[in-house]
């Protein structure tokens, strides 16, 4: 892959385009694993979505990966852009919006930088391939700071 699913500077990320409510709903994912903390862009003739995180200095993975240097764990990194593609195959309609999308493998996967806080990092998805209805799979890839520090390709299980 290493190339931009697309290009973020052309898009504005300034404010939520979904409301925090639903999202809640289309994600299952509560406490620490709530890792998406909004849509900042959402283009469904496009395909295309953009969410973030905002990390403080001291988030709750830093004093154990690796204390005095944390960084983001790759399987959290991961986990971002799969939550990620699990909202836009709900908004697209490409399944149910209560269904539950488990992680069914990754391809492919690349980390290209670090994710060291204090930091917002911001996944993207694109509408993949599907296979049925059970299976679904989505290019994702993660930024900071306009730098592309995780590539991959997820497989979505749909229950």
């Amino acid at each position: 892959m290493a190339r931009a699913l697309v290009d973020l500077s052309t898009l504005d990320l300034s404010h939520d385009v979904v409301p925090d409510a639903e999202l809640r709903e289309l994600l299952p994912h509560r406490h620490e694993f709530q890792l998406v903390d909004g849509v900042c862009h959402l283009d469904l003739q496009e395909g295309l979505i953009v969410t973030y995180k905002v990390w403080d200095a001291n988030p709750w993975w830093g004093r154990g990966h690796i204390p005095g240097r944390p960084l983001m764990p790759g399987v959290l990194i991961a986990e971002g852009g799969a939550q990620t593609a699990s909202i836009l195959m709900k908004k697209c309609g490409n399944c149910k919006p209560d269904a539950f999308i488990g992680l069914g493998g990754l391809e492919g996967v690349r980390f290209r930088g670090q994710v060291v806080p204090p930091a917002k990092i911001y996944w993207v998805s694109r509408v993949g391939t599907q296979s049925g209805s059970r299976l679904a799979k989505y290019p994702a890839q993660a930024f900071v700071d306009g730098k592309l520090v995780m590539e991959m390709e997820l497989l979505g299980v749909i229950f």
